[in-house]
């Protein structure tokens, strides 16, 4: 009988007590879908953000009214986001999912040309809508597709350029919107069609989104990986999210919170600009694009970095440490609406973007990587739905109520900083509690299933 050495039945018996990553988890990291991701969360975010540099324009020519801008820039989102996302994230969970990025990226396109024609309040309010249900409810079926095209230790890196393409869009709706309306205004008769400068923007940049829809055909489907069960069943879906509940309240509460001091900059910036600091759009539309491009470019890299460094940690919740450590750096970031320069505003919304910019990508990547797969896109929608309601739907008319206190032009700038500093420390709480009662990465269970393209 031929001798085994000591030392081969040592490592034998290593493997076999050591818990080995499911096959299915193992594959290349596809970029060019990522790279495509990136281009649509651009799009999407661009045509998203269009309106608030040109809201004082809008407001002037329609004779609208604070409470208007804040229904237009707020109200339009939340609600298809609040009636449409979990149906729309069912469909991400257990239907083919590039054919609905395409649908959903018609929507935006469709809704902010429609936005260039709109009469009325009323007309203008539908348009907004239309693109709402488009651009409101596509980052899970971005973040499902991203998942599955990419290793989970590589996670945050892929999320990083998705990231900056999302801040990309942002800083385009300012950098392209303001610079558009400046031009268009000092140069009337240049525009399509005759339209106001802010109408002729809105169907230049829209007509250029729908052009992005047609690489999106070219997508394939992509495998499903790190599933923990194939029923379609919503009982069985339920009872997965109460088992998490310690973990996803919490989270949640950190990133409802945490986004409102950004969402209302996002809403009121433009406004702020004009009123306080008197700045007009052609002037101020291309700094404000590069302080939000400059950031997010900053964010993304360090969140994408840190969510997979932190993930290697030998601690609960390690990948969410980047997010607590970045709202703690920023929470006084929030009073950026108060500094008495344009340069003071400009370095401290610097600051809070960095920082929201590093929560977001970090609490991504650690749904994508703690919730199995076909719980993911109902995940990111449940968080996507109460985000924008209280970030659009309750922020906005917040800060209005508050400015009430406040005399002066620097009324609606005090209300947004009050906000901002309070809503970051709740939000500091949130993400401490979430770490506590993280489960484990679905990678590691040796149950994980693997769904092919064609099923």
């Amino acid at each position: 009988m031929k001798a085994v050495p000591a030392g081969s039945v040592v490592a034998e018996a290593h493997e076999q007590a050591t818990p080995m990553p499911p096959a299915a988890a193992i594959r290349p990291t596809k970029w060019s879908v990522i790279w495509l991701l990136t281009l649509t969360i651009f799009s999407a975010l661009t045509v998203g953000g269009l309106l608030s540099p040109l809201q004082e324009a809008v407001k002037a020519e329609l004779h609208l009214s604070d409470l208007d801008i804040g229904l237009l820039a707020g109200g339009a989102t939340a609600i298809p986001i609040a009636l449409l996302s979990l149906p729309i994230a069912w469909l991400v969970d257990h239907s083919k999912r590039n054919r609905l990025l395409v649908i959903l990226a018609s929507f935006w396109a469709v809704g902010t040309i429609g936005t260039a024609f709109a009469p009325s309040l009323t007309w203008l309010f539908l348009a907004r809508l239309i693109a709402g249900i488009g651009a409101g409810t596509a980052f899970p079926v971005l973040i499902s597709l991203l998942a599955d095209v990419c290793m989970p230790d590589r996670r945050g890196r892929s999320m990083l350029l998705v990231s900056i393409g999302a801040w990309g869009g942002a800083a385009a709706s300012f950098a392209i919107g303001g610079s558009l309306f400046g031009y268009l205004t000092s140069h009337p008769g240049a525009g399509l069609l005759g339209m106001t400068p802010w109408r002729e923007v809105h169907l230049l940049v829209g007509t250029g989104s729908a052009l992005a829809v047609v690489p999106l055909c070219f997508i394939q489907e992509p495998p499903r990986y790190e599933v923990e069960q194939t029923s379609v069943s919503l009982r069985l879906a339920m009872q997965a999210f109460w088992r998490r509940r310690k973990f996803l309240v919490p989270l949640l509460a950190g990133q409802l919170t945490g986004g409102m001091a950004e969402g209302a900059a996002a809403i009121w910036m433009g406004s702020l600009l004009i009123r306080q600091y008197h700045q007009a759009p052609g002037s101020f539309g291309g700094w404000v694009g590069a302080v939000i491009l400059g950031s997010g470019i900053i964010g993304s890299v360090i969140g994408g970095f840190a969510a997979d460094a932190a993930g290697k940690l030998k601690m609960r919740g390690a990948i969410l440490l980047p997010a607590a450590i970045a709202t703690a750096l920023t929470i006084p970031a929030g009073a950026f609406s108060i500094m008495p320069t344009v340069a003071g505003f400009a370095w401290v919304l610097f600051a809070l973007l960095v920082g929201g910019t590093i929560v977001n990508l970090v609490s991504s990547a650690a749904i994508a990587v703690l919730i199995p797969n076909e719980d993911r896109a109902v995940t990111l929608a449940g968080m996507k739905i109460a985000g924008t309601m209280v970030g659009a739907g309750i922020a906005p008319p917040l800060v209005v109520w508050l400015s009430t206190f406040s005399t002066g032009q620097w009324g609606l700038g005090e209300a947004v900083a009050v906000m901002g500093v309070v809503t970051g420390a709740m939000s500091l709480a949130g993400f401490w509690l979430a770490m506590r009662n993280a489960p484990q990465e679905v990678a590691l269970d040796p149950n994980a299933k693997m769904i092919p393209a064609e099923a």
